[in-house]
């Protein structure tokens, strides 16, 4: 079986254990934020199978209309689909008890509202949204600040966690989500040269002049998303009965799932 077709089996396997959960009662109330992150994740993973297909230049006048296989924007995306799984994984997945994951919750929605509070403020409609922003972040900082996580920091630890700063390790992070160090590593470096745009990047552009070479510089990627792809999949049907339901529904391409997700760990 060709990539495009496993990977868009396990494309539409990502979907639908995350689609069991519409609609369900939010018992776990974490879990509508966890699927936002699903949501994010499964948007960059079906763009990159867009462009596996190529990309018309949208100035016919100039070049004749002519495709292109857009292997640099592939690469940005891998690494969104990557970094998307390992904060799931870091907040939703990782924490080992319920004091954890509040903590971790709530730092991830600071880290990420408390950048309002650098808004320069003039317009006087924006005023008042400002002020119901500042509500929402001073609960985050409540919710942290209450959990015993945050007790067990050092002041100056305590005061860079109320700020909205994630002290993050993302080798220890895909570590514990199950890749090896020098794997994840080289992986992450190798996508964060399209990210920088660094002279690495700008070599292979001209490196890689026929579609063919393209397609299989992107193909590279997608197996790549294929093993992200495959951990949320396992993890979610760990974490979600009804995602399971999903999984056991479709054993063959569960079973390509543990394969691709157990595959790695092999790896150093």
């Amino acid at each position: 079986m060709s990539t495009q077709e496993d990977y868009l089996k396990l494309l539409d396997l990502t979907y639908e254990v995350a689609q069991s959960l519409k609609g369900k009662p939010a018992t776990d109330p974490y879990m509508p934020d966890c699927q936002k992150l699903a949501i994010e994740l499964f948007y960059h993973a079906a763009t990159i199978y867009q462009l596996r297909h190529g990309t018309k230049i949208p100035v016919p006048y100039s070049t004749g209309g002519s495709t292109f296989y857009d292997f640099p924007s592939v690469t940005v995306l891998a690494r969104s689909v990557l970094e998307t799984y390992l904060t799931m994984f870091e907040v939703f997945f990782e924490p080992t008890n319920d004091d954890e994951l509040r903590f971790s919750h709530a730092l991830w929605q600071l880290s990420g509202f408390a950048i309002r509070e650098k808004f320069p403020i003039s317009d006087p409609e924006y005023q008042k949204q400002a002020a119901d922003f500042q509500r929402e972040i001073e609960e985050m900082r409540d919710r942290i600040k209450s959990t015993k996580k945050f007790k067990s920091l050092r002041s100056g630890e305590q005061r860079e966690v109320l700020k909205g700063k994630r002290k993050r390790d993302w080798t220890s992070t895909a570590r514990a989500a199950g890749f090896g160090e020098q794997t994840i590593r080289q992986i992450y470096s190798y996508q964060s040269a399209y990210v920088h745009a660094d002279g690495l990047s700008g070599a292979q552009i001209l490196s890689l002049p026929t579609a063919q070479d393209q397609i299989e510089f992107i193909e590279i990627q997608m197996r790549i998303v294929m093993i992200v792809l495959s951990k949320m999949i396992i993890q979610y049907a760990k974490k979600f009965s009804e995602s399971r339901a999903i999984c056991d529904g479709n054993p063959d391409t569960f079973r390509m799932a543990k394969i691709w997700s157990g595959a790695v760990s092999l790896l150093p």
